[in-house]
């Protein structure tokens, strides 16, 4: 049952299963309410609301991946299905702008939102954000099946926390170190404004951005480091896309918040 006050979204496609479908409508959701009470879409007054929802929504994609999905094997298979542009919700009519204006100002919190922003970007915001939420469950999903497959294909079962630990860490283009938990309210934020720049025209909608260098990352990973027990602590550090890595002995490196 959805929260009195709370935004009602569609689930994703056929393709989710019901249970990760579930999962991103509750992101959607908690990311229209935080907006709707915040009034902007500042990562400062939303990562915290949203790091629960997130959280749950991609430790179920990479229970999924252990189980369900192709493996992706290598770096150009993962690249190629990164690259993959996702379908796009059509930009809304002028009467589907006034019927998305007239759901979104039954919520007390979105009025003001409904007030200074234009009613054609408003009827599309949450489908856009839906599909901008759900391409993000699919990059999380490719990203640890790939992994996934390479610690096994060494032997390695993988602990699905780390495997979680550093999918998200690549896809919201970080340094990877599993032992590290990463912040699933700023992968959030990043979906969310991805949508907001999708509902724009002239825009590539919710396509991944920089599909070669997530795919790069993810297959440089030593898979023995997701093992539940590794034999050796991975070192701190580790590699951000498109900076080279630390020098040895340069010590932790603070990730962005």
């Amino acid at each position: 049952m959805v929260p009195a006050g709370s935004v009602a979204v569609p689930v994703a496609g056929a393709e989710e299963s019901s249970s990760v479908s579930d999962e991103i409508s509750s992101v959607v959701r908690t990311a229209v309410d935080a907006v709707a009470k915040a009034g902007t879409t500042s990562a400062a007054g939303i990562n915290d609301t949203l790091e629960r929802a997130g959280r749950a929504l991609a430790r179920r994609v990479v229970t999924n991946a252990s189980t369900r999905r192709h493996p992706l094997p290598d770096r150009s298979s993962l690249a190629k299905a990164l690259s993959e542009k996702p379908p796009t919700p059509a930009i809304a009519s002028a009467a589907a702008a006034a019927v998305g204006v007239k759901f979104l100002t039954r919520f007390k919190g979105l009025r003001v939102l409904a007030k200074r922003t234009p009613m054609w970007l408003l009827a599309t915001a949450i489908p856009v954000l839906v599909a901008s939420v759900t391409r993000g469950a699919d990059e999380l999903s490719m990203v640890s099946a790939h992994l996934i497959h390479r610690a096994r294909s060494e032997g390695v079962e993988p602990d699905l926390d780390r495997v979680r630990r550093a999918a998200v860490q690549i896809v919201s283009h970080r340094i990877v170190d599993p032992d590290a938990e990463p912040s699933h309210g700023a992968l959030a934020v990043q979906w969310l404004r991805r949508a907001v720049r999708a509902a724009l025209p002239f825009t590539s909608g919710v396509a991944t951005a920089d599909p070669e260098g997530l795919a790069a990352a993810a297959a440089d990973l030593d898979p023995h480091i997701l093992a539940a027990t590794s034999p050796a602590p991975p070192s701190r550090g580790g590699h951000r896309l498109g900076e080279p890595a630390p020098a040895p002995g340069s010590g932790d490196v603070q990730l962005e918040g």
